[in-house]
C-alpha cells in the first residue's frame, strides 16, 4: 500500500515565457498570463518553457506539437495521460524511470489499479488540469513499497483542438 504525504506548492505570480505574454488569446482562455508553477527542478522548468513556447494562438498545444527530438531530455521521466472520459485517465506513455522506481510498466492501464489514496489524489489533480486548462506543479513525499521518496512533478495540459484538454504531459523527478 502506498502511504502518501503530499505537499502541494502554490503557483507564484511572475513572468512566464515571452511567447505566453504575447499570446493574449491563450492567456485569456487559461488565466495564466501572470502565473507559472514555482518549480525547483531545472528539468521541469525547462519543460515548462518548452510547453509555453508551444502554446500557439489557437490555445493549448497538442501532443503532435511536441516533437520526439524536443522531448528527448525528458523521455525517461515523462508520462502521457490520455483522458478516456471525464474522471477516467489512462497511461498512453510510461517513462522508464517510473518503471524502475515503481516496479512495473503501467502503459495502457487506468488509475483504477492504484491504491485508493494515491488514485484519489491523482484523479483530483488531473481533473483540475483538465477543467482549468492550466499546469500544476507539486512536491510530494511517499512510501513506495517501503522506500520513502520525494518527487517534484509537473502536469501540463494538451489539446488536439486547442481548447479541450484530452491529454496531459506529466514529468516527475526524484529530489
Amino acid at each position: 500500500m502506498v502511504a502518501s504525504r503530499f505537499k502541494d506548492f502554490a503557483a507564484h505570480r511572475g513572468n512566464t515565457a515571452e511567447n505566453l505574454r504575447r499570446n493574449k488569446n491563450f492567456a485569456e482562455k487559461t488565466d495564466m498570463s501572470s502565473e507559472q508553477p514555482n518549480l525547483a527542478h531545472p528539468e521541469l522548468r525547462r519543460l515548462f518553457v518548452l510547453w509555453t513556447d508551444k502554446c500557439g494562438e489557437e490555445g493549448l498545444p497538442s501532443a503532435a506539437d511536441l516533437e520526439p527530438d524536443e522531448l528527448r531530455p525528458w523521455i525517461p521521466n515523462i508520462l502521457i495521460m490520455e483522458i478516456v472520459s471525464a474522471g477516467n485517465f489512462a497511461y498512453a506513455y510510461y517513462g522508464r524511470s517510473f518503471t524502475s522506481a515503481f516496479g512495473e510498466n503501467r502503459l495502457g492501464q487506468t488509475l483504477e489499479r492504484l491504491p485508493a489514496e494515491h488514485r484519489a489524489i491523482l484523479h483530483a489533480e488531473y481533473d483540475k488540469v483538465r477543467t482549468e486548462r492550466r499546469p500544476i506543479g507539486r512536491v510530494y513525499t511517499a512510501d513506495f513499497n517501503g522506500v520513502v521518496q520525494t518527487w517534484e512533478r509537473l502536469v501540463l495540459p494538451l489539446s488536439t483542438d486547442g481548447a479541450t484538454v484530452d491529454r496531459m504531459l506529466v514529468a516527475a523527478y526524484e529530489i
